[in-house]
C-alpha cells in the first residue's frame, strides 16, 4: 500500500526522507542539508535556514527566560507571518506546547481560552494587541527574540507539541492534543506528491491555526528543503500569486474557485510557475479538477481530520479517480464499522483536551472514530459518502446522508457550491438544497431563468435517485453561504 505514496516521489529525492519523530529532528535536519537554501520569507526579509535555525534558538531563549513550567502552554495569537513561523517551532523545540490561535477571536473568546487552556502566556501582534488587554496568563509581543541562542530541550516522540481546535466529530469545538510524533507524522505524509519535491516555492495560505495550513504548507516545506511565503490574508494573497509564483499550493475549494476564475480572465500567466494544488478540507468539484488539468496543474486531493493530523488518505490521480480521495499514507491502518470509517497510527491525537468523556466518545481500543461514512473500490481507494452527524432523519425512518446528494451537484457546471438540509415545505419537513449558481455559467441568464435551470438540475438528479432522498424544495441563493475559518460551507447557516 505504501508503494502509492513512496512511487510517486522522485526516487532520488525520495531516499533523502525519512521519518523524523520530532521537531528538534527536523530542525536539525534543516541546519545540516539547507543551511544556505531560503527557508521563510515576506518578500521583504528572507531568511536562509541557517538563520532560521538561528532564529528560533533565539526564541527559545527568550522563551526560557520567563520562568515557565516545562510543558506549559503557550498561545500565538498573530497572522502568518515571520514571527508567527519561527514562534511555532520555538514553542515547541523548547519543550512547550504551543496553540495557534485563529485571527478572528474576540477578546471574550481569548479569555475562555486562556482559562479553559491554562495558558502560561500569549505572544501577540501588535494589531491584536487590545484584544490581550486583562489576560491571566504572561502576553508578549510577537517579536520578542532572546540575545543568544539556546539549545532545544530533550523532547521525545511523545512528547506534547501542540493543541489545535476542532469540531471533532461530535459538534462542539475542542482542543486535540498532538505529540511530535503525531504532526512529524503528518509533516512527513505531506512530502509525498508527485515528481521532484525539493526546494519548490510556496505560499503559505492557509492559516497555521488550522492543521492543514500548519503541517502541509509549513511543516512539509521544511522537510524538503523549500522556501515558504508568509501570508498575512488570505484572499488578498490570491494577488501575490504571479509576483512569488509558487510551485505548489495547498488551498481549500473556495480558493481553488478564485484563482481559477482569475486565471481564467488573465490568462494562464497569471499561475506563474504552479505545477501543484494540494486540495482538502472539503469535497473538490470535478469542475476545478478538470480546469486544473487545462491549465496544466496537478491536483492532489486528501482526506484527514485534525485529529489525525491532518493527511490520512491522498490521491494524486483525479483525473481517473475525480470522486476519490485516494489511498491510506504509510503506517497507518484503517477499518469499516458499519459504514464508519475507524483509523489507528502513530499520526492521531493523543485526546481532547481535559474532556475524557468526548475523548472516550471517538476511541475504541486504539481505534479513532472518524463519524465519516464511507465506501472503497476494488482499488482500495477511499470514497466518502457523508458524517455521522450530519445525517437527515426522515419522519419514516430513513437516514439521508446530504454529503452525497451535494456530490451529484458538484458534477453540475452551473453549480458552484450547494448546502443540503432538511427543510419545510406546506408544513412538512422535506429535504431541500442551497445552490449558489456559478455565474460564468449563468452569464446573460435572469434569476427567473436561473432558478427554472436549478430546478431542471434538481428535478433530472431526482429522476435517478430513490423517492426518499429526492429533493423536494429548492433555494437559489444570490449571496455566499456563511463560511468557517477555513473556508468551509458553514453547516449552521
Amino acid at each position: 500500500m505504501g508503494n502509492y505514496f513512496y512511487d510517486m516521489v522522485d526516487p532520488e529525492e525520495m531516499a533523502k526522507f525519512e521519518y523524523l519523530p520530532t521537531y528538534v529532528d527536523l530542525l536539525e535536519k534543516c541546519k545540516r542539508d539547507y543551511a544556505d537554501y531560503p527557508a521563510i520569507s515576506d518578500r521583504k526579509t528572507t531568511y536562509t535556514y541557517k538563520e532560521l535555525y538561528e532564529r528560533v534558538a533565539r526564541r527559545r531563549e527568550f522563551i526560557y527566560s520567563q520562568g515557565l513550567t516545562q510543558g506549559s502552554k503557550i498561545a500565538v495569537m498573530a497572522r502568518n507571518d515571520l514571527d508567527a513561523m519561527e514562534l511555532l517551532l520555538a514553542i515547541a523545540t523548547a519543550g512547550y506546547t504551543y496553540i495557534m490561535l485563529p485571527n478572528a477571536l474576540n477578546h471574550d473568546a481569548l479569555m475562555g481560552i486562556s482559562m479553559k487552556f491554562e495558558l502560561a502566556g500569549m505572544f501577540v501582534a501588535e494589531e491584536f494587541m487590545p484584544l490581550a488587554e486583562g489576560l491571566p496568563c504572561k502576553v508578549w509581543p510577537t517579536a520578542s527574540i532572546g540575545d543568544k541562542e539556546a539549545a532545544p530541550a530533550e523532547v521525545k516522540k511523545d512528547t506534547i507539541a501542540a493543541i489545535y481546535f476542532t469540531g471533532g466529530t461530535t459538534g462542539a469545538p475542542k482542543g486535540a492534543v498532538m505529540t511530535h510524533g503525531a504532526m512529524m507524522r503528518g509533516a512527513f505524509n505531506g512530502v509525498f506528491q508527485p515528481g521532484k519535491v525539493m526546494h519548490k516555492r510556496y505560499l503559505a495560505m492557509l492559516p497555521l491555526s488550522h492543521i492543514f495550513g500548519s503541517i502541509k504548507s509549513f511543516l512539509a516545506c521544511l522537510y524538503t528543503g523549500s522556501i515558504v511565503y508568509t501570508c498575512t490574508d488570505m484572499r488578498a494573497a490570491v494577488a501575490d500569486i504571479p509576483v512569488v509564483k509558487p510551485h505548489v499550493l495547498v488551498l481549500v475549494p473556495g480558493l481553488v474557485d478564485i484563482i481559477f476564475s482569475i486565471a481564467k480572465m488573465k490568462g494562464k500567466a497569471f499561475l506563474g510557475d504552479l505545477e501543484t494544488i494540494v486540495c482538502g478540507a472539503a469535497p473538490v468539484p470535478p469542475r476545478l479538477m478538470k480546469i486544473a488539468e487545462e491549465m496544466g496543474v496537478c491536483m492532489c486531493a486528501g482526506y484527514g481530520l485534525t485529529e489525525g493530523a491532518n493527511l490520512s488518505f491522498a490521491n494524486s490521480d483525479t483525473v481517473s479517480k475525480p470522486d476519490s480521495m485516494g489511498k491510506v499514507y504509510p503506517e497507518q491502518e484503517y477499518k469499516v464499522v458499519n459504514g464508519e470509517l475507524w483509523i489507528r497510527g502513530d499520526n492521531l491525537m493523543n485526546e481532547y483536551y481535559k474532556d475524557p468523556e468526548a475523548t472516550a466518545a471517538v476511541f475504541e481500543d486504539g481505534w479513532f472514530k472518524t463519524g465519516d461514512l464511507v465506501e472503497f473500490d476494488e482499488d482500495d481507494c477511499i470514497y466518502i459518502t457523508g458524517r455521522i452527524k450530519n445525517l437527515i432523519i426522515l419522519p419514516n425512518g430513513e437516514n439521508v446522508s446530504p454529503e452525497e446528494l451535494e456530490e451529484l451537484f458538484y458534477k453540475e457546471p452551473m453549480v458552484k457550491d450547494c448546502l443540503v438540509s432538511e427543510m419545510e415545505l406546506n408544513g412538512n419537513a422535506v429535504i431541500g438544497i442551497d445552490i449558489l449558481p456559478f455565474e460564468p455559467a449563468c452569464q446573460g441568464m435572469s434569476q427567473d431563468e436561473i432558478k427554472s435551470k436549478m430546478q431542471e438540475i434538481t428535478d433530472r438528479i431526482n429522476k435517478e435517485l430513490p423517492p426518499f432522498k429526492r429533493i423536494l424544495k429548492v433555494v437559489v441563493r444570490t449571496e455566499d453561504f456563511k463560511r468557517t475559518g477555513a473556508m468551509k460551507i458553514d453547516r449552521n447557516q
